[in-house]
């Protein structure tokens, strides 16, 4: 029996609800923790040691053959394209929005990830849209405007150019969401996430080495306080655990349900978080721009089969 037949079986449900769960928490409370390490770092600096961290984790757990990856006779260039999308692509466009904006603001953005990959199924894939999809995507984008717009804090200066990097990253996000599925069918969740860690941590820390950092950025977090802490929960918690969690639910959904599930819970515990714990300004702009985008998702999410 195949892995996308056992999801069915009602242990397989209560599995993949769990790591919904643990993944919303992650990905969720990210955003807060980002706003935090860029308060003391750049974001090509906090990119550096956040996916260095999860290179050298990945790198010791295989050493010690806790975990096994093989990549003999496989598709490396979809592999390759799949980790230049993200995290290289991504990360940059993320933490940039995320320094420019709010918290509660870019986990908003973010929610719009499984209405994108609706429409990038559509160009790329030649998937139908039906009208209720459609709808379903009007009322999303709808949501993203209305929370952002109305807000006593808008501008077109420089939370425009972030909230045009939170587009951005939706854009390659939803791309990944469409490889990361395909990628499930050859190479194990391990072998992907690995990927990962190879791709952010080389191409990161090499970036931030061009840009002159040198190792300011580990400097930072060795010194402590709450960048240290933002900056493990960043590394261990998001660019290697929820990564796992991550490529592991796609290999096992439909890339639009899996996406839907993960972003509408990510979504509520980020803009919580971001109000709660960040200060962010929030109204009734908020609230209905959340639930117009996690409705537009559900609607668009029912004609996934």
């Amino acid at each position: 029996m195949s892995e996308k037949i056992t999801v069915h079986r009602s242990d397989g449900k209560v599995l993949l609800y769990t790591l919904f769960v643990t993944l919303a928490l992650l990905w969720g409370l990210s955003f807060l923790g980002t706003k935090v390490a860029l308060a003391e770092m750049t974001p090509i600096e906090l990119l550096s040691v956040r996916w260095g961290m999860s290179l050298v984790l990945f790198c010791i757990l295989i050493g010690l053959r806790i975990i096994k990856v093989s990549y003999r006779g496989k598709n490396i260039k979809l592999l390759a394209l799949a980790v230049l999308v993200q995290p290289c692509i991504y990360a940059i466009l993320e933490a940039w929005g995320i320094d420019l904006t709010t918290s509660s603001e870019s986990s908003i953005f973010i929610a719009v990830v499984p209405l994108m990959v609706v429409l990038e199924s559509f160009i790329f894939l030649k998937q139908k849209v039906s009208r209720r999809t459609g709808l379903g995507i009007i009322i999303g984008f709808a949501g993203v405007v209305i929370s952002i717009a109305f807000s006593p804090e808008f501008s077109t200066g420089g939370k425009f150019t972030g909230y045009l990097c939170l587009i951005g990253a939706v854009t390659v996000g939803a791309l990944y969401t469409l490889l990361s599925n395909r990628l499930g069918k050859e190479f194990s969740t391990m072998e992907t996430s690995f990927g990962l860690a190879i791709a952010g941590g080389l191409f990161f820390n090499l970036l931030s080495l061009l840009q002159g950092n040198g190792l300011h950025p580990y400097k930072v977090f060795i010194a402590g306080g709450q960048t240290m802490w933002a900056v493990i929960y960043l590394g261990v918690g998001c660019s290697f655990a929820a990564y796992i969690i991550f490529n592991y639910t796609l290999s096992r959904l439909k890339a639009e349900l899996a996406s839907c599930i993960q972003t509408n819970s990510i979504t509520v515990v980020g803009v919580a978080a971001g109000i709660i714990f960040g200060g962010d300004s929030w109204g009734w702009y908020t609230i209905l721009g959340m639930c117009m985008t996690i409705t537009g998702i559900v609607i668009a999410s029912r004609d996934v089969k």
